[in-house]
């Protein structure tokens, strides 16, 4: 056995599991109660979404590239923590710190450049997979955001003044949104307009 393989073995899967203990920022900013979702809980569960919308709307893609890239889409925030997209720094500078820690993470594996290819691909979402990745990784976050809301473990009026003193926020609650979900619902309709999931989403308000 050679050492290099050994620890660039460990190495890898140590770095990783720093997923499982690190709480998901924007759970925090809207002040959940109990336990809240680690970025690896939200990792496993968009992957579990893939799955089911492949399997049942029949969708002709690549589905193991599509798992692949979710599996890795949040190994960058190992190294610069996870960063929601009402943070402060721009998305610019977010995708650029990301891109840099996953080519660092990668950098020691012989395949670690496959695995920087796939994070690139979800990153530019130009691709069928990519694009259908990306929407599995926001409708994970939206159900999570409803599942919380459903359950009384967030509201509105608990959150942070850092999330709802937010233009978009505030715009949001002025024309009606009264549960974290609500608020979710409508910041995100947009993303699936245009896609198969356009009808899902919409029905989600009913339950």
């Amino acid at each position: 056995m050679q050492t290099n393989q050994f620890f660039n073995v460990l190495n890898f899967h140590e770095n990783h599991c720093k997923l499982k203990d690190m709480e998901r920022t924007g759970w925090k900013k809207w002040n959940v109660s109990g336990r809240l979702e680690s970025v690896a809980d939200h990792t496993s569960s968009a992957q579990a979404l893939a799955w089911a919308l492949w399997s049942e709307y029949e969708l002709d893609l690549d589905i193991f590239k599509v798992i692949a890239m979710l599996s890795i889409h949040e190994e960058g925030e190992t190294i610069i923590g996870d960063i929601t997209p009402y943070d402060v720094q721009s998305v610019y500078t977010k995708s650029e710190r990301e891109k840099a820690a996953i080519d660092n993470i990668c950098k020691p594996l012989k395949k670690g450049k496959i695995i920087v290819s796939l994070f690139d691909e979800f990153e530019a979402k130009e691709t069928p997979e990519a694009k259908f990745a990306y929407l599995c990784d926001k409708l994970d976050c939206d159900l999570q955001a409803k599942a919380y809301s459903n359950s009384q473990r967030c509201n509105i009026a608990n959150a942070t003044y850092e999330i709802v003193s937010k233009d978009e926020i505030q715009e949001i609650i002025k024309n009606g949104a009264e549960t974290v979900w609500e608020v979710f619902y409508q910041a995100d309709k947009h993303i699936y307009e245009d896609t198969f999931l356009k009808e899902f989403f919409s029905a989600l308000m009913a339950l």
